[in-house]
């Protein structure tokens, strides 16, 4: 499996403290059966500044530390990018790491309560640019959660998104848990990622949510959420994915 959002390099945001931390976590993604993975380090959100060379030279020190190791495992450059609309052209200035440094797919983090306004016009410019983002952990949204049609109309103009693993199996809460299983059920989600930050409370696993999302999707979709795609995404390939599905009833996920 290949997981594209994870916070496993050491020292550099809200993830692991210290190297023996990430490669414990880099034991448990092997365990899982995660064979590449995609450091996401927190960027651009006001706390955290990560810029693409300190996240590639970190990434070329981890990779020798996991063949010291002996941990076969790989990890590709990226960062979890907080959305704001100096992006573009930072991204341009690269001061913004895209997804393996392919400058054709970006993660950005959405807020917990609300959504950026002017989101829409912001999608156009990314696509106009070549450049198509992927929201990460959308079911994590209240905004979303109360109407996941908001997030329907951000996938109609190219978009994507990757909802958390551990959504999928209860650990966000009910809410979180009730909006990815609609996000699947519409075909308003396209990868599985961990968003793992740690050993214990956050940890890189995989194979809990694939079997989740199997008995919604399906076997093969499912299995192509934490395969295919993401190898796609990551070489900067086009994808092809399912047409979304429009929520009925917009209130549909609201739970009192």
């Amino acid at each position: 499996m290949i997981d594209i959002h994870n916070h496993i390099l050491p020292a550099l945001d809200d993830g692991p403290d210290t190297l023996k931390k990430s490669l414990e976590m880099a034991r448990i993604a092997v365990d899982d059966g995660i064979k590449l993975i995609v450091a996401t380090p927190h960027s651009n959100n006001g706390v955290y500044k990560t810029t693409p060379d300190k996240i590639l030279i970190e990434v070329e020190q981890f990779n020798q530390a996991l063949e010291n190791e002996g941990i076969p495992l790989k990890v590709l450059p990226g960062s979890d990018v907080h959305i704001n609309y100096n992006l573009l052209e930072d991204i341009k200035n690269q001061k913004i790491m895209t997804v393996n440094n392919n400058n054709r797919y970006i993660t950005l983090e959405l807020p917990s309560f609300g959504l950026p306004q002017n989101l829409s016009d912001f999608i156009w410019k990314l696509k106009l640019s070549g450049i198509t983002p992927i929201f990460s952990h959308p079911e994590r949204n209240e905004t979303i959660q109360e109407d996941i049609n908001m997030l329907y109309d951000f996938i109609m103009q190219g978009a994507l998104s990757q909802i958390t693993a551990m959504s999928l199996t209860g650990e966000f809460g009910k809410k979180a848990e009730k909006c990815a299983v609609s996000l699947l059920k519409h075909n308003l989600s396209h990868v599985i990622a961990t968003d793992a930050h740690s050993v214990r409370r956050r940890p890189p696993v995989l194979s809990r949510a694939l079997t989740a999302a199997k008995k919604i999707i399906g076997a093969d979709y499912a299995l192509q959420m934490v395969t295919d795609i993401p190898s796609k995404i990551i070489k900067g390939e086009q994808l092809t994915v399912p047409e979304p599905v429009k929520e009925k009833n917009k209130f549909f996920n609201v739970l009192r």
